[in-house]
């Protein structure tokens, strides 16, 4: 018996072991996945930068001089115009030519706007594109494709430039990030009161029956609805909803209602077992001193809950950053720069899809996204451990 019993042991601690090896391989996998594909992405202009990129059309007066190079590593210069250009990646991932020198007397200090004649000022790490040039034979057109080297060399070769694509900024996070943030915020404000007062009326309030029974019952089925269910109801019951506001189709403030209807059961869950873990007797010491009930659940109980209601705050905060599949139902998946509650607009989650759902995925800047994602919630994590622990203290706990 005890060898069998022994063997029996030994395959539980294995099996056990070995699912727990397996698990952790793959999470360190993709971690190391995301951090070698994000990290050369990661910058803080994706994080401040708009999407929608700026294209200029420029004209460049003909140089009377050539220029001196100033040898730079990497780079490409045009003794003709000034610049040196290099070959690069915008931020959303695709090939480019960026400007890494522009000299003091170069033409293109005295750049104009093609259309309206007006001056404008090119930057450093501008991007150039298509680029029409006359030269002594015939005209040229070029783009960043041909690389900086021969787009250089056309530049030197030039007689005259009649146009170059200029392509400023563009390929950021902000508005998804700044999208993000308010979801989070909206729909804490809404879920919150609900969740909590459902789950004090639960616990303290509601007598032990069957009508307690079947709320508890259906609160856990609906944890266990496919995220997506959720954004189609959203999409039949909200959006017209919120129409009635002004909106005219998707909107951040339909997201938030469809994202508290399906954080409702963590909420309350969470909520619910944090008020059973405080001890009886606070509530009895409570009244026996004169308290009422309201007054006891609201100034001993809650305030010992504390705790527990930061874990579901936590909670819900990672589902939100992390849900996307509602949210397209209800929010769209058009990124967009100027935000606004009764528009459309994607979330960090959506805007990761929507970059790597074309012919070419831009998966190293959804890694870079993933980056950021990932430490939010590490830092929202952090601050509710250390909230967390600060009360148990006061509280001696």
């Amino acid at each position: 018996m005890d060898k069998k019993r022994k063997t029996a042991d030994f395959f539980r601690y294995f099996s056990t072991s070995l699912s727990a090896a397996l698990c952790l391989i793959c999470l360190v996998g993709i971690v190391i996945y995301i951090l070698v594909n994000g990290v050369g992405n990661l910058s803080w202009k994706l994080i401040t930068n708009d999407y929608e990129e700026k294209l200029v059309t420029i004209k460049v007066p003909t140089p009377t001089s050539l220029f001196d190079d100033p040898k730079i590593e990497n780079t490409y210069f045009s003794s003709k115009y000034g610049i040196a250009l290099a070959d690069g990646k915008a931020t959303d991932g695709t090939n480019c030519i960026y400007i890494k020198y522009i000299d003091e007397n170069s033409p293109f200090k005295q750049a104009t706007i093609k259309s309206t004649n007006e001056e404008t000022k090119v930057e450093l790490q501008t991007r150039v594109d298509v680029l029409m040039a006359l030269t002594e034979d015939d005209l040229i057109t070029i783009g960043s494709k041909e690389g900086a080297k021969e787009y250089a060399r056309v530049l030197d070769a030039s007689t005259s430039i009649l146009s170059i694509q200029c392509k400023m900024s563009g390929g950021g996070i902000r508005g998804s990030l700044i999208t993000t943030l308010i979801l989070i915020l909206l729909t804490l404000v809404i879920a919150l009161p609900l969740g909590i007062g459902a789950a004090i009326y639960l616990v303290l309030y509601a007598r032990d029956g069957k009508a307690k029974t079947i709320i508890s019952q259906m609160i856990d089925m609906i944890s266990g609805v496919p995220s997506i269910i959720f954004g189609f109801c959203g999409a039949v019951i909200f959006i017209p909803f919120v129409s009635l506001l002004g909106a005219s189709g998707y909107s951040i403030l339909a997201g938030a209602l469809t994202m508290a209807i399906v954080l409702l059961p963590t909420i309350i869950k969470t909520t619910e077992e944090a008020l059973m873990v405080v001890p009886k007797h606070y509530m009895m010491g409570s009244l026996a001193l004169g308290a009422s009930k309201t007054q006891t659940v609201f100034k001993v109980i809650l305030p010992n809950a504390l705790p527990g209601i930061l874990t579901a705050i936590l909670l819900s905060v990672g589902r939100i950053i992390g849900e996307s599949a509602a949210l397209i139902f209800v929010m769209g998946t058009a990124i967009k720069d100027n935000v606004s509650l009764i528009e459309g607009a994607t979330t960090l989650s959506v805007h990761i899809w929507s970059i790597t759902r074309g012919e070419i995925p831009n998966y190293d800047t959804a890694c870079a996204i993933s980056i950021i994602i990932l430490i939010v919630v590490f830092v929202i994590s952090t601050l509710v451990k250390v909230i967390s622990g600060r009360l148990k203290k006061k509280m001696g706990v």
